[in-house]
């Protein structure tokens, strides 16, 4: 496992609440009363660190235990669930505050995340407003949670959700051979069962490992274009049976 070694110097400074892993579930009608966080999977010990290395498995949810029995979050598809992000307050990476896109992805919790499961449900760059608009990360910080559709036409059982923050501070090309710059990816997983009378299968999916070495081969930032083109790894979300 290659974790990002990155001097403190090189980050930003923290302003706002700084966001590095998922903290819980709810719907936006129960969120000032309620998160669910019994579904999380396990994560690092400390929830700060992230992955550099595309091809270690620790991308997928930087967890050390895919199958662990936790208790899955209830969900109807079509409906917007939220999820509550937070940040350990421990250790080098607690006053940094990730500047980047986010992405979701689902895949069936009996594939344990492996090989090509995921398929990618929402992503998120920025407002698209001006070249330096509010990242997702921003929006994050702001509100601590994000919101988004569960797809309506899924097939009922249970997934693992994934959420990805990529911290691009230090990634304006692309990453470097060594690991030790670049990109720093903050993934983390959760349990859903997902209900409902669907039929369809995942769109398009991917394997996560697959997909992101894929990615590094061109830069993050292509030539020309202003920070709202970001070039997001995997393919477009799937967007089809939404309500």
């Amino acid at each position: 496992m290659k974790l990002a070694l990155i001097a403190l110097v090189s980050c930003m400074a923290l302003s706002v609440k700084s966001v590095t892993y998922m903290g819980g579930v709810t719907t936006p009608e129960t969120h000032t009363t309620l998160w669910y966080n019994k579904s999380l999977l396990p994560n690092y010990a400390n929830r700060n660190v992230p992955v550099l290395d595309v091809q270690s498995t620790d991308l997928i949810c930087r967890s050390p235990d895919m199958t662990a029995n936790v208790a899955p979050y209830s969900m109807a598809a079509g409906k917007t669930i939220r999820v509550t992000f937070a940040t350990e307050n421990k250790g080098p990476y607690a006053n940094i505050d990730p500047v980047g896109p986010c992405s979701f992805w689902l895949a069936p919790f009996t594939s344990k995340g492996v090989g090509k499961v995921w398929s990618k449900i929402h992503e998120y760059a920025n407002d698209g407003k001006s070249e330096n608009s509010n990242w997702c990360s921003a929006e994050l910080s702001k509100k601590g949670y994000f919101d988004f559709v569960i797809p309506a036409d899924i097939t009922p059982g249970k997934y693992i959700l994934r959420s990805e923050l990529i911290n691009i501070l230090s990634a304006s090309t692309t990453n470097y051979a060594d690991y030790t710059s670049g990109p720093e990816f903050y993934s983390s997983c959760l349990v859903l069962d997902i209900t409902g009378s669907g039929t369809a299968a995942l769109k398009t999916p991917v394997s996560i490992l697959e997909a992101y070495k894929s990615y590094y081969k061109t830069p993050l930032f292509p030539k020309g274009t202003k920070d709202n083109k970001f070039a997001f790894p995997g393919p477009a979300p799937y967007t089809t049976g939404l309500i």
